[in-house]
């Protein structure tokens, strides 16, 4: 597997996905919209934030020197609505240059190609409620046509990276992820994928997902297989960061750091332990 993967986020370093990117091969190019001594979990955080005017020249030095070709795009959150702005700009930039390009996009802006929303971002980005008690008959239904309202919008592929098996009728000892690829008007090939709920909270998973995603996707050019090893690595890295226990700081509001280097095994391995299963939204 090889690559550039240029990654646009807020991070302390902490829970940086890079060294999934690294370990699959790919050459990443970080931009930190923050440089923060922690992230913002604890109780006190130290450090200094990406201004518009320094974001808008690092991607002006990119543009002058040619240094755009990348495969991919990754942006995870940022706190700032006028660093997405430069960012919006920039992408659609890159993107007229390199139409290769593919991003994937945690907060949803610009021209986007892969979005991974829960589904409290979902009802926020499609502008109103998923109402499960709408279609009891077949509530998932109804999570299918919020993920075809959000296609309109522009994402070629959307990935629901996990909401309670209680809410589309099954036991809330489970989790599942919902995801839709367009294939043209009115054509999607949907999926989900269960898998156990674990108990605890955890830093830097959805950013781990995402770089998981991106990693195997870029390798299999197959959506289904791409989240069937990202969510089965991921519930790796998250038993072995319980089986770990390691004490969390006083200070640290968020829970366990995730055990990444622990981790490396699973991440090598790429075993699937859970499968995906083939749904049709026409019914």
């Amino acid at each position: 597997m090889s690559g550039r993967n240029f990654r646009l986020s807020a991070t302390s370093g902490l829970s940086n996905p890079s060294p999934y990117n690294i370990l699959y091969g790919f050459e990443v190019d970080i931009i930190n919209s923050v440089h923060f001594s922690n992230h913002t979990g604890y109780n006190v955080v130290k450090g200094s934030r990406l201004t518009v005017d320094e974001l808008r020249s690092i991607f002006q030095g990119l543009m002058a020197n040619d240094l755009f070709d990348y495969d991919y795009i990754l942006t995870g959150y940022m706190g700032s609505g006028e660093l997405l702005h430069v960012v919006a700009e920039y992408i659609s930039l890159i993107k007229s240059k390199s139409p290769h390009v593919r991003y994937l996009c945690d907060p949803v802006i610009g021209d986007n190609d892969m979005v991974t929303p829960n589904d409290f971002e979902l009802e926020q980005l499609i502008g109103r409620k998923i109402d499960f008690t709408s279609n009891n008959n077949n509530k998932e239904h109804v999570l299918w046509q919020s993920l075809q309202s959000l296609h309109s919008l522009g994402p070629s592929h959307i990935i629901i990276s996990s909401i309670s098996a209680d809410k589309t009728g099954g036991t809330n000892a489970m989790l599942q992820m919902y995801a839709s690829s367009k294939k043209s008007d009115n054509n999607y090939q949907t999926f989900r994928i269960d898998f156990p709920y674990l108990s605890g909270c955890f830093t830097g998973t959805g950013d781990s997902f995402s770089a998981l995603v991106l990693a195997w996707f870029h390798r299999e050019k197959n959506l289904i297989t791409a989240c069937e090893k990202s969510i089965s690595i991921l519930h790796q890295i998250l038993v072995k960061t319980i089986e770990l226990s390691k004490l969390i700081n006083t200070h640290n509001t968020c829970g366990n750091e995730l055990s990444l280097i622990e981790s490396r095994t699973a991440i090598e391995a790429a075993e699937i332990l859970f499968h995906a299963i083939l749904t049709d939204i026409t019914h």
